[in-house]
């Protein structure tokens, strides 16, 4: 199973004042469609509607977030398969202690609330074994999971730092009706971030972040252990009066990981995915006080992982390009809304789905959404 981390930045605790004892209610909702063909003439489509709602009451925040998503995969050969229902919800509470301690605190607790679809048949699975980078949804329901976190920042004149750290508890649930009882490993992530501002125009960042997973069993036995990730990178923003421009790069470093006998004896140390390049490059033109216009470019490069070429586990990688801008604006005080319309290819070397040729995709994603703060 490929674990893609999504690096998550310290969530700064200095800047974050809210009105003590004003309650804040929050309301997103909006839509995305994506639709992606390949030259082996196979093509798909999710259409999303996703459900977040929150309370900002001092310090104290409260999120809740779901989306109702619809997937469909029509291959060349076959039949179609296709999945409608709401994935899991997600609980989010964090409270913040600022200008109580020598540093800024946030602590939070989150939960997987396992409303979505598990149990999947087997033509299902045809859903859930795409590349990743073609759909913004990609899993559909997972089992009970506790996620305590923890972040402290420090803010000086021109200068911050952070730094946290989590624990997810994931708990056992039927993946499929081939893998049931299917208990992930947790999973330990320790993160940590600093910026600066050099001018007045420009500021920097670096960031990193390390995630340990734990053994994954398969009706109580020892089955699969991923390897730990290494996330570096670093960004800057040049920022004029009327537009600012954001890049980015970063790498993401995979170790080797573990398959089981029944024994509980590895069979395998090897790099099940290869490392990851990121590129990512943004420009926002300020229209006025109210409206904004972004575009963006964001290149992936996922390198051939640790097994030899004619090896069944073979992953040659994949190359993914992806162009797109939108608008944001701001309706009314309490109302925004945006738009954003992205357009990629994406080349699939050799691997295990189809290892005597690669797969050349290409598609779109779009998103509309709205944000209201009363």
């Amino acid at each position: 199973m490929r674990h893609r981390l999504v690096f998550l930045a310290i969530i700064w605790t200095v800047g974050m004042s809210f009105p003590a004892f004003a309650l804040e209610k929050q309301f997103e909702t909006g839509f995305s469609a994506a639709w992606w063909n390949n030259d082996n003439d196979d093509s798909g489509t999710q259409l999303a509607v996703p459900i977040q709602a929150g309370i900002v009451y001092g310090d104290f925040r409260a999120q809740v977030l779901n989306a109702y998503v619809y997937t469909g995969v029509n291959p060349d050969e076959g039949d179609s398969e296709s999945l409608s229902a709401f994935v899991d919800t997600k609980l989010n509470f964090s409270y913040t202690l600022k200008s109580r301690a020598p540093v800024d605190v946030l602590m939070g607790l989150g939960f997987n609330l396992p409303t979505g679809t598990t149990d999947l048949s087997t033509d299902e699975l045809i859903l859930v074994s795409l590349p990743p980078e073609l759909l913004p949804i990609t899993t559909f329901g997972e089992g009970f999971n506790v996620n305590p976190y923890l972040c402290i920042a420090k803010e000086w004149e021109r200068s911050a730092a952070g730094f946290g750290i989590g624990y997810l508890w994931r708990g056992e649930y039927d993946y499929s009706d081939m893998f049931e009882n299917f208990d992930p490993g947790d999973v330990f992530t320790v993160t940590a971030e600093g910026s600066r501002i050099f001018t007045e125009n420009l500021r920097g960042r670096i960031f990193a972040e390390y995630a340990y997973y734990g053994k994954d069993t398969l009706d109580g036995e020892d089955y699969y252990q991923d390897g730990a990730l290494m996330l570096l990178g670093f960004g800057t923003t040049y920022a004029r009066s009327s537009w600012k421009l954001d890049g980015s790069v970063s790498g993401l470093f995979r170790g080797k990981a573990k398959y089981y006998t029944e024994t509980g004896t590895p069979i395998d140390r090897e790099k099940n995915y290869g490392d990851e390049l990121h590129l990512d490059l943004a420009h926002t033109y300020f229209l006025d006080s109210a409206t904004s216009v972004k575009t963006h470019l964001n290149i992936l490069s996922m390198g051939e992982n640790d097994y030899e070429q004619d090896s069944a586990f073979y992953n040659g990688g994949r190359m993914k390009l992806s162009l797109g801008g939108g608008m944001e604006k701001s309706i009314s005080e309490t109302l925004k809304g945006n738009v954003d319309l992205s357009l990629f290819t994406v080349k699939d070397k050799e691997n295990w789905f189809h290892p005597d040729e690669e797969y050349s995709y290409k598609g779109f994603i779009l998103s509309a959404g709205l944000q209201m703060a009363f």
